[in-house]
Parts: structure tokens; C-alpha cells; sequence
């Protein structure tokens, strides 16, 4: 603090004087730009304040509390008054009334009956002692559950030998084997993809399980007969890219991180693997992971190369390559831009702006809710006429505060992302086809992560690609609603023999197809 000298008698010199008023200005000039310092600091240190509060707050909720981002909806507003969008005129999902009582199981599963009598000493009236009539019964249900075996294949292979010509002998023909004279059939090798890629058991706890079946089967056996399925389904997943993924009207994509192990070194490698799903247009949808050792641009640019269409992606800087030339455009996801926002509702935890934008969001998410039924062209006019308004009036609401809020604050970086990318997400109002957000990517990648959480790492980086192969034909599976394991148990057995030009057959959604002709 500068201290200023009290002077016990003004001088009387005039120019004396105007000394005195000139230094007493440069300190009042001085203790002003102090003070402005001051000011300056201390708003730094209110956002830093804020921003490590959140960040706290943040992983808070990670660790402890519940992972859904779904804000409590406000009351339902009055009819006319419905903030740009219409009454759906229909009954929501879940509020329609379920029939009362146990739903029948399912009617496909075989049924054994037991009967529970009664004794033939009390099938007589305890009144009038004459013998009871039958009057029909009553049926009760429930499951119950046969563990699974293993069973041993003898593949007979009769031998034929001509007399005469003493020596000319002939043998049935082995079937070609999806593992080249190895001990497991189609069946236990697809057992083995479904536990370790659909349900994340792995290879570890698959071998204890065997074990207590009887049956020894090594991790190391386990391991080679995933990498030899690998391998043989390889061209399957590499047709479904070139022919339905590529020819797609619009691709969600993301990326999660997996660590590998590193070869002699005992310690991991953070490897990546990529979720690309199709749709739009007369292409089948499809789900494809592709793995790489890092994350870099070429990734996606090359594994994308020829593609022309939407991608639908957050806004990971390594995506930005792909919109230059203009084939492919950038369609953003406002889940994300919602995410930041929430974030601070959640660390404030009182009624603040970030609550205003959720609520604009909130609206936008209403009308995708009612038009999901709708085809594409309905959904094309009804976004433009009830969404678009709503867009115009939140990207008012998000200028208006950028100037009334710090830069690095929170809610300014949260208005700031939204801004920055405000075309982006703006550009699914072009096609019916397109979706608000890229949560179809998301949800596929959370198989990944549990899987993750259980087997830890992969133990190399062909164990990594492996693993893309194998859960691309999953996704795809889950997507046109075939059975996992039904498919891939026919597929191990049908491929090693299937000419090339009729591999399309194998392709999750022909093979549906192919299904229903057959059965």
C-alpha cells in the first residue's frame, strides 16, 4: 500500500503548488491501476475458483453419484401454450395401462409338465363321503434352468477299398473346420466369441467354467481359437465396410481408449478402437469397430477414404481433416453441447443460466421424442417447422450472454462450445434421416467399456483388431435383431466352405433374411 505523506502547510510558491498537484495525481493514477490490477486478479481467481469447483463436483459425480444426465421434467404447460411445438395428440410410451397379473412366459421355450395330485385318500367329500369329480385344473408356470454340457462329435468317415485292384481306397470327405483340425465345432467356438465379446467374460473365467464342467481348456487354446475365428469372419466385416458402411447416407462415429500390453515390456499401450454405424438410405445399417495404436487424424481419414455423406461426431479436432473438401459434412452432437451445461447445473446446484439453455434443449429433445414414429420427410418438415424457431431463439439467448459472461468460466465455455459449433448442430434440420445427437455411437461403445473393466487390457495389438472383428458382427447382429449365437455358430460352420462370390449370404442382415425363407 503506497502511503501518502501529510504535508503540516501547503507552500505558498505556485509552482510549488502544481509539483505537489502533479505528484499527487501520478499517485492517484498509480493507486488506480493498482486497484484495476486487483480487480482483474480477483475475477481470475473467481473463475479459477468456479472452474476447479466444477471439476471437483465433476468427478464427484463420476465416482458417487448416478450417471444419467435426465433433468426432472417441469410441469406440463397449458394447452396453446407449448413453446413452438404442438400436443402430440397421443398416448406416451409407458403410460398405457398393462394388463394385470404374471405375463405368460415365453411360448417358444419347451414345457414339461408335472403334476401334483392329490392323494387317492382325499379325492372323497369329507361331507358326504362320495368320490370328488374332476373339474379341471389349474396351471402355473415358471422357468427353470438345465446347465449347459459339452458333448463330444465323432465324425465317421466310412472307408472304401476296391479288392481286385488291391489298394485303391477311397474315404468319406471331412467338412472344412472354421478352426484347420482343431478340437472345437461351430458351436463351442461361437459359446466362446458371445461370453467374451457379448457378456465380457474373460478367457480367464471362461476356462474355470469349463472346469467345472469337467472339461480342461487352456487360456492359451481359448486364445487361439478366438484369433483363428478372427481371422476366417475378417472378410465378412471387410465386405459389410465396402458395401453398406461406405454406402451409407450418414455415419456416427466415436472412440474409446483400450490399453494394450506391451510385447516383453510387462507394462500397456493405450490403443483405440472406433465405432463407425451406418444408416440412411437403401444400405443396411451396420455397426463396424476398427482398432489403431493411436488416435491420430489419419485414422479415421483413411479408414473413412471414399466416403461421401453426414458424420455425426463430437467435435474431436481429429475429425476436422475430413470437412475440408466438402464430401463429407460435419453434423455436431447436442448431447455434448447439453452435457457442459449440465455439468454446472450439477455444481452450482441452485437455479442459474446453464438451467435456461437446458431448457431450450429440453424443447428440442420433446419434438424428436414425438416424431420418432415418423418417416423421414415427415420428420424433415416437422423439425424445420417446430425445431428450427426454437434453434433461432436459443442462439439469441447464447450471444446475448456471451457478452455477460466470463470467457473462462464455465457457463461462458459452455456457451462458447455451443457457438463454435452452432452450424454443426444445427445441420441435422437437413435431413429427416439425420438424429439430433451422436448417442447411437455412445451406446455402442458401452459394451467396450464393460468389456474393459473385466479383461483389462488386450494382450496385443492383434488381439486388439481381433476383438473390432468380432464386435462389429455383434453390433451388426444386435442391430437387425438376429441371435448372436445362432449366427455365428451356422456362420463358423458355412464360411470355411462358402464361395466368395456368395460371402453377402453370411452378412448379419442377409443372413436374417436367409433365416426367415428357410424356417
Amino acid at each position: 500500500m503506497v502511503k501518502i505523506k501529510k504535508e503540516k502547510k501547503l507552500p505558498s510558491d505556485i509552482h510549488a503548488l502544481q509539483a505537489l498537484l502533479t505528484q499527487q495525481n501520478a499517485l492517484i493514477a498509480t493507486l488506480k491501476e493498482s486497484l484495476q490490477q486487483q480487480v482483474q486478479t480477483n475475477k481470475q481467481l473467481e473463475v479459477m475458483i468456479a472452474n476447479l469447483q466444477q471439476q471437483v463436483e465433476t468427478l464427484l459425480r463420476q465416482l458417487y453419484g448416478k450417471k444419467s444426465e435426465r433433468k426432472p421434467k417441469p410441469p406440463a404447460p397449458e394447452q396453446g401454450n407449448t413453446g413452438g411445438t404442438s400436443p402430440s395428440g397421443k398416448t406416451p410410451k409407458g403410460s398405457s395401462s398393462h394388463p394385470k397379473g404374471r405375463r405368460k412366459l415365453s411360448p417358444h421355450l419347451e414345457r414339461q409338465q408335472v403334476v401334483h395330485d392329490l392323494p387317492e385318500s382325499e379325492k372323497i367329500c369329507s361331507q358326504c363321503t362320495k368320490p370328488l369329480s374332476p373339474m379341471g385344473e389349474e396351471i402355473s408356470e415358471q422357468y427353470e434352468f438345465i446347465p449347459a454340457k459339452l458333448m463330444v462329435l465323432e465324425h465317421i468317415r466310412p472307408k472304401y477299398v476296391c479288392r481286385p485292384c488291391a489298394g485303391n481306397i477311397k474315404i468319406g470327405p471331412m467338412p472344412y473346420q472354421a478352426i484347420d483340425k482343431g478340437l472345437a465345432g461351430p458351436g463351442l467356438l461361437a459359446e466362446v466369441l458371445i461370453n467374451k465379446y457379448e457378456d465380457a467374460l474373460p478367457l480367464y473365467r471362461q476356462e474355470q467354467r469349463w472346469q467345472r464342467l469337467g472339461v480342461e481348456l487352456s487360456r492359451s487354446t481359448l486364445c487361439a481359437w478366438v484369433a483363428g475365428c478372427a481371422r476366417l469372419l475378417e472378410p465378412l466385416v471387410f465386405h459389410m465396410k465396402e458395401k453398406a458402411l461406405l454406402a451409407s447416407l450418414k455415419i456416427h462415429v466415436d472412440d474409446t481408449p483400450e490399453p494394450v500390453l506391451t510385447k516383453g515390456k510387462g507394462k500397456t499401450h493405450t490403443g483405440r478402437l472406433w465405432v463407425y454405424i451406418g444408416g440412411g438410405g437403401p444400405a443396411p445399417p451396420c455397426t463396424i469397430f476398427d482398432y489403431s495404436q493411436n488416435r491420430s487424424q489419419e485414422v479415421p481419414k483413411q479408414f473413412l477414404k471414399g466416403y461421401k455423406g453426414y458424420l455425426q461426431a463430437d467435435a474431436y479436432a481429429g475429425f476436422d481433416g475430413l470437412y475440408v473438401s466438402g464430401e463429407i459434412i460435419e453434423c455436431a452432437c447436442l448431447a455434448h453441447a447439453r452435457r457442459k451445461f449440465y455439468e454446472i447445473t450439477q455444481a452450482v446446484k441452485a437455479p442459474c443460466l446453464a438451467d435456461e439453455a437446458i431448457a431450450f434443449i429440453g424443447k428440442l429433445y420433446d419434438i424428436e421424442r414425438h416424431i420418432k414414429e415418423f418417416d423421414v420427410q415427415q420428420r424433415k418438415f416437422y423439425r424445420k417447422r417446430y425445431a428450427k424457431p426454437i434453434l433461432k431463439r436459443f442462439k439469441c439467448w447464447l450471444n446475448l450472454h456471451k457478452e455477460q459472461t466470463l470467457p473462462k468460466s464455465p457457463i461462458g465455455k459452455a456457451i462458447s462450445y455451443a457457438l463454435n459449433h452452432w452450424r454443426a448442430l444445427c445441420h441435422y434440420l437437413r435431413e429427416g434421416y439425420l438424429d439430433i445427437d451422436n448417442n447411437a455411437a455412445e451406446r455402442a461403445i458401452k459394451p467396450l467399456v464393460l468389456g474393459r473393466k473385466n479383461y483389462l487390457f488386450f494382450g496385443s495389438h492383434e488381439g486388439g483388431k481381433y476383438a473390432a472383428i468380432i464386435y462389429s458382427l455383434i453390433a451388426t447382429c444386435k442391430q437387425h435383431g438376429v441371435n448372436t449365437y445362432d449366427y455365428l455358430k451356422d456362420v463358423l460352420a458355412r464360411l470355411p466352405s462358402q464361395k466368395i462370390g456368395k460371402i453377402d449370404e453370411l452378412l448379419p442382415y442377409n443372413w436374417k433374411t436367409q433365416q426367415q425363407v428357410v424356417f
